[in-house]
C-alpha cells in the first residue's frame, strides 16, 4: 500500500487517528476540522496546524496489516564515538559547573543508510506498530520519500473533559536494573528538576496533583515518571473555563527539563541553539499532537523515533547532563536508546 503524504498518532491503547492529504497548513485550526500539530523543537513554524483532507480513527494493528508484506530493511549503521559526544559533555558539565544552569539535554544522531530493496522505508516501519507496547505512543508523518516514526513514552499533555493531564519521564537505566531507578542520586535529581519545571509552569494557570514516582519498565530500557493533573482556574486563552488553549499549552510546557534546560532561562536556550547548529535536531523532541472538533486534544513528544528521507536515516537520543552526570554513563544511555528504537521498529542492522 503506498500514499504519498499521511500522520497518525495513537490516541488510546491499541488505537489511532489517521490523517490522509493533501494537508491544508495554517497558523491556526479550523476550528470545524481536526487537525495534527506538528513543529520543530524551537517552535519556529508559522503554520504549525496540519489539517487533513480526510480522517478516520482505527486499530493499530488495522493500520499495521494495510503493510504486511513489505521487506525488512537492513540498514547499515554508523553509530557516533564517544569523542563526538564529548564535547558535548564537557561544554555542558561546564556551564553547569560555572552556575549558567543545574541540567541541560544534548542530544546525539546516529546515521544509517538503506541497503536493501527500493520501497520507501515507511511501510516496513508501518508494519511494526502492532507489536509496539502499548505503554508507548506510536506517531508518525510521511511525505513523499521522507518522514518520521516512532514510539514515545513520554506525552506533553492530554485535554479534556475540563481537566489537563501531563507527565514527567526522566532518569533512564536499562529494564534488567530498573529496581534501582528509584535509589539512584543522580536518576532521582534529574527526575525531580522535570518535575519541578512542569508543577512551576503550569502554577499561573490553576492547581496541580502530583502522583508519586514510579518506574516505567518499557523493552530494554525503563525510566522515571510522575504523572501530574492539571485543573485550570483561568489565565489562558481558550474557551469559557480560561483553560490555554492547545497553541498555549505547547508554549507554557515545551521543552520541559526532560528535553531542555533547567531552570529555564537564556544561557540554557544559547546553549541549545549553539549545539543545534552541528546536527539539526529539526523536529526531534519537538511536540507533535492532534486537536479534535469537540476539543480534545493530545500532544506528544516527538522522541524514540527514526527520520528518513530516500534511503538515508538517521536516529536521536538525548541525555539529561547534571553535576553528578559521568561521561561514559550518559553515553552508554545514548546508545539505550537508541538501541531500543531500533529494536522496536526491526531495523537493528
Amino acid at each position: 500500500m503506498t500514499l504519498d503524504t499521511f500522520a497518525f498518532i495513537q490516541t488510546a491503547p491499541g488505537r489511532v487517528v489517521v490523517g490522509w492529504g493533501p494537508f491544508d497548513a495554517s497558523a491556526r485550526r479550523d476550528p470545524r476540522r481536526p487537525a495534527f500539530y506538528m513543529n520543530d523543537f524551537f517552535l519556529g513554524d508559522a503554520a504549525p496546524w496540519k489539517h487533513p483532507a480526510r480522517w478516520e480513527e482505527l486499530p493499530v494493528a488495522e493500520l499495521a496489516r494495510r503493510f504486511v508484506g513489505a521487506h525488512a530493511l537492513a540498514v547499515q549503521w554508523q553509530p557516533p564515538v564517544l569523542s563526538e559526544f564529548e564535547a558535548l559533555f564537557s561544554s555542558a558539565h561546564g556551564a553547569i559547573a560555572a552556575g549558567q544552569f543545574d541540567k541541560i539535554v544534548p542530544v546525539v544522531f546516529e546515521s544509517g543508510t538503506c541497503t536493501n530493496g527500493t520501497g520507501p522505508p515507511h511501510e516496513y516501519l508501518l508494519s511494526r506498530l502492532a507489536s509496539i507496547p502499548d505503554a508507548l505512543l506510536c506517531y508518525g508523518w510521511i511525505e513523499g520519500d521522507a518522514g518520521f516514526i516512532g514510539a514515545t513514552p513520554e506525552m506533553l499533555f492530554a485535554a479534556g473533559d475540563g481537566t489537563i493531564e501531563t507527565v514527567a519521564i526522566a532518569g533512564t537505566m536499562p529494564t534488567s536494573a530498573a529496581s534501582g531507578l528509584l535509589r539512584d542520586f543522580k536518576e532521582r535529581k534529574e527526575h525531580d528538576y522535570v518535575t519541578t519545571d512542569i508543577v512551576e509552569r503550569l502554577a499561573p494557570y490553576g492547581i496541580t496533583r502530583v502522583e508519586s514516582v514510579e518506574v516505567m519498565e518499557l523493552p530494554t530500557i525503563s525510566h522515571l515518571r510522575t504523572r501530574i493533573r492539571f485543573e485550570p482556574s483561568g489565565g489562558g486563552e481558550g474557551g469559557e473555563t480560561g483553560a490555554p488553549a492547545f497553541d498555549e499549552l505547547v508554549r507554557i510546557l515545551h521543552p520541559t527539563a526532560a528535553l531542555g534546560v533547567w531552570p529555564r532561562n537564556d544561557a540554557g536556550q544559547a546553549w541549545l541553539r549553539r549545539a543545534d547548529e552541528r546536527d539539526g535536531r529539526r523536529g526531534f523532541g519537538a511536540p507533535f499532537g492532534i486537536e479534535m472538533p469537540d476539543g480534545r486534544g493530545l500532544c506528544l513528544v516527538a522522541i524514540r523515533n527514526v527520520e528518513w528521507l530516500q534511503r538515508r536515516m538517521r536516529i536521536g537520543a538525548g541525555s539529561g547532563v547534571v553535576a553528578e552526570s559521568a561521561l561514559e554513563r550518559e553515553f552508554d544511555e545514548l546508545r539505550g536508546k537508541r538501541e531500543q528504537v531500533k529494536r522496536l521498529f526491526g531495523i537493528t542492522g
